[in-house]
């Protein structure tokens, strides 16, 4: 019997983290497991590379504004979203006062986003338990609150010796995970550095890009055009 995996993606841009989920969905071998596919708004190039063997579950509407202007969440009808991001704007620029760190970037504000907006959105496909949930991009908090799923497992992207968040705030979270995956040795040992009493939960995975993909991607890209356009050429 196939397991039942659920995978959550803001949306499809062009970036690290979903070049970085395309490459899973191409590794993985779909005789032994069903994926579902959530993507918080269909948008972005990547979205064509969805392996076709994926269930790509329909946008929810709430989800999908998430990252959309206020204005936009409000025309939608989502004022308890609005409403929710606005708190977490809130509580972050009080943290910020309080917790000024120079020379770092801030992104307490994910966390706070995490924990007020995943409360006021409805849970996703419901009915359905799934083997394993992985929340491949952060803030975490909407797969732990809004899936069902006998083991989670969430992914680290982000360096955060480079990065000022409130670890207080976070830990709970993904302590809340089963097994928390690093992308490498840098990113574990800055993580590890934050977060020491999570050491145990981390296992290591590289990205995965495979051979096709990264050819299909360089005849569709006019490299030419690429450089000039980040080199001024």
């Amino acid at each position: 019997m196939k397991r039942r995996v659920f995978i959550a993606m803001h949306y499809m841009e062009i970036g690290g983290a979903e070049i970085s989920l395309i490459g899973l969905l191409q590794a993985m071998d779909y005789s032994q497991y069903d994926v579902d596919l959530f993507v918080y708004s269909h948008q972005g190039e990547l979205m064509a590379c969805i392996p076709e063997e994926v269930n790509l579950l329909p946008e929810v509407k709430e989800y999908s504004m998430i990252e959309r202007p206020m204005r936009d969440a409000l025309k939608a009808g989502c004022v308890r979203l609005v409403a929710a991001r606005l708190v977490a704007r809130w509580a972050n620029s009080r943290y910020l006062k309080r917790n000024r760190k120079e020379g770092t970037e801030s992104g307490s504000v994910f966390g706070y986003i995490g924990k007020y907006v995943a409360r006021v959105l409805p849970r996703i496909n419901p009915a359905v338990e799934y083997d394993a949930a992985i929340s491949f991009l952060a803030p975490h908090d909407i797969v732990l609150r809004n899936v069902r799923a006998r083991k989670k497992i969430c992914w680290i992207h982000t360096d955060y010796s480079h990065v000022a968040i409130n670890a207080g705030l976070e830990h709970p979270v993904w302590n809340g995970y089963d097994h928390i995956v690093s992308i490498s040795e840098e990113v574990t040992r800055a993580f590890v550095g934050v977060f020491p009493a999570l050491e145990k939960k981390i296992v290591e995975i590289e990205n995965i890009l495979s051979p096709e993909f990264v050819r299909r991607r360089s005849e569709e890209v006019d490299v030419s055009s690429e450089l000039a356009e980040v080199g001024g050429v």
